[in-house]
């Protein structure tokens, strides 16, 4: 052995112990794996540990990278188990489903690798069917991101088995101290979708108290809608909602550009910012929306004066935002239907408007003989009663100027009933 390898051994080993003691995704982890994959080219534990976490951080490059890296791990050691799993975990189509096969090869009952195997599977036939009952016989109630995985594989295929799973991880998740990765109100979101086909006792485990939609379901959504998001909205689906909401808003205005700073919460492509934009002379024109692929779309508009990423709940903490603030005109187009409670949203909103400022809103009609204030309907959708917009708006201090019951959109060729709120 030459000196340099005397001296590189020795520091690799340290760097791995720093590796494994250390948690997350975080820089200084990375930092030290990647130390690691230059000492020691050959580490292939180290390298495919350190393609998960790059995974794990998201982006194109980032998946890239580290596809190659488990890759390179497996040719290095292709009769290890775990680094047959991590490909499995990263790779798609063949590939994916190529290492799983050869990872339960090498432990039949590897519950993590049969897992991702039959989410991996377009089609549900016997062989899967077998698959499956494999994996009910050793999973438990303590194996809660299985379950939740194999609820969503199952959402659009069996509605019975999607639920069966769903409901372990609010059973167990329920009573757990903690819930960092929000598991069971996500379950429950879910759950509340499905309705009540095959569920005999009609248990909702809970569904009712869903308050609002998981933000990765929203961004997975409008990250594959943005590319044809106003042709199917406007085209397809003969959505109104921004003409509506500004006939709606026209009369509390003196003249055509008597609107000093606006604010347009969920602002998507753009299309309620190109209604409202003649309000506005040289105040600011502000945007935000949770999907980033949106508003690149709201960009190309050249409509905004300012674009942020950021949650509807969290607006407030974008400096710039309240550098701008107080807004005059803040509005929120077929964005709370993703929302059931409205609460922090209202009082964020009473923070940044002016006294004389408007807030003016859609919301989908949720019907006053149901017993409760909002509900997520099984379109993933939620709707909210007229009755709860209004004792909340007086709750936080606004004062109703008009609620209209309007037809916003289609939805399966049926119309959608909501309604145009507009408050002061």
């Amino acid at each position: 052995m030459s000196n340099l390898s005397v001296q590189i051994v020795p520091k690799v080993e340290e760097l791995w112990c720093e590796a494994r003691r250390l948690s997350g995704c975080g820089d200084e982890r990375i930092s030290c794996l990647e130390d690691i994959v230059n000492l020691s080219p050959s580490h292939a534990r180290a390298r495919a540990l350190l393609g998960i976490l790059l995974a794990n951080r998201g982006g194109e490059e980032n998946k890239r990278r580290a596809l190659s890296l488990c890759r390179s791990a497996v040719e290095l050691k292709p009769e290890d188990l775990p680094l047959r799993i991590a490909l499995g975990r990263l790779a798609d189509g063949e590939e994916k489903r190529g290492a799983l096969h050869i990872a339960l090869k090498f432990d039949p009952d590897n519950l993590e690798a049969m897992v991702l195997l039959i989410t991996a599977s377009q089609s549900f036939g016997a062989e899967e069917e077998d698959l499956y009952m494999r994996i009910k016989q050793k999973i438990e109630d303590s194996d809660v991101d299985y379950h939740y995985a194999l609820g969503a594989y199952f959402r659009r295929k069996d509605v019975r088995k999607c639920r069966y799973h769903y409901e372990r991880v609010v059973l167990k998740m329920d009573s757990a101290k903690s819930d960092p990765k929000g598991l069971c109100d996500k379950a429950r979101f879910w759950l509340c979708t499905l309705g009540n086909e095959g569920n005999g006792e009609n248990n909702d485990f809970g569904a009712g108290v869903v308050k609002r939609c998981p933000r990765e379901y929203i961004t997975s959504l409008y990250k594959s809608f943005a590319p044809t998001f106003d042709e199917l909205l406007v085209d397809k689906l003969q959505y109104r909602t921004p003409a509506l909401l500004r006939e709606s808003v026209n009369s509390f205005f003196a003249d055509s550009s008597s609107c000093a700073n606006f604010l347009d919460l969920g602002c998507g492509t753009g299309l309620s910012g190109l209604s409202f934009r003649s309000l506005v002379s040289d105040g600011a024109f502000l945007g935000v929306d949770l999907s980033p692929e949106m508003l690149e779309k709201a960009k190309e508009r050249e409509c905004y004066t300012g674009l942020f990423c950021s949650d509807v709940e969290n607006f407030v903490d974008e400096k710039p935002i309240q550098d701008s603030a107080p807004f005059s005109l803040i509005v929120s187009c077929d964005v709370f239907v993703y929302l059931g409670s409205l609460d922090v949203v209202f009082e964020n909103v009473k923070s940044v408007k002016s006294a004389d400022g408007i807030f003016a809103f859609s919301v989908e009609l949720l019907d006053e003989g149901r017993p409760m204030d909002y509900l997520c309907m099984n379109v993933a959708r939620f709707a909210h009663k007229k009755s709860y917009i209004e004792n909340l708006a007086r709750a936080v201090g606004f004062e109703v100027l008009a609620v209209r019951e309007s037809v916003l959109r289609k939805n399966a060729g049926q119309d959608v009933a909501g309604l145009l709120v507009v408050l002061k």
